[in-house]
């Protein structure tokens, strides 16, 4: 999977810190921000593969990060899976008109986020296949 990047925005540094174990174990660079600002800076400066985005989030929220992101020319055709622990019937329709892929709620199912992250970039296999 040389190449793949996967960027984790989230501000529980806990929580970026389990799932930049899990993702790089099947092969991916991860990268991390915690807030908005870092999050479009990165995507920008190293234009990863895919964006795991956490919907509230400090100095630019995850909307604003997006549709920073979706109005770049250099980022807008990043796959972005958002995640919340927020739920609303109305998050998932929102999401998708701005163009995100994906929406999980926390806590997450990190099988089934692996599984999305594979199926989105195209990585079918890995070294962790179950």
């Amino acid at each position: 999977m040389a190449g793949k990047k996967v960027l984790i925005v989230d501000d529980d540094k806990d929580l970026a810190k389990l799932l930049t174990r899990k993702i790089s174990q099947e092969g991916f660079e991860v990268l991390v921000a915690h807030d908005g600002l870092q999050a479009v800076h990165l995507a920008h400066r190293e234009a990863p593969s895919l964006i795991i985005l956490d919907i509230k989030l400090p100095a630019g929220g995850g909307i604003g990060v997006i549709v920073n992101l979706k109005n770049s020319l250099k980022t807008e055709l990043i796959p972005i899976i958002a995640i919340s622990a927020y739920e609303s019937p109305d998050i998932p329709r929102e999401l998708q008109s701005y163009g995100v892929e994906e929406f999980m709620l926390k806590p997450l199912d990190i099988e089934a986020l692996l599984r999305k992250i594979k199926k989105i970039t195209g990585t079918t296999d890995g070294p962790s296949e179950k």
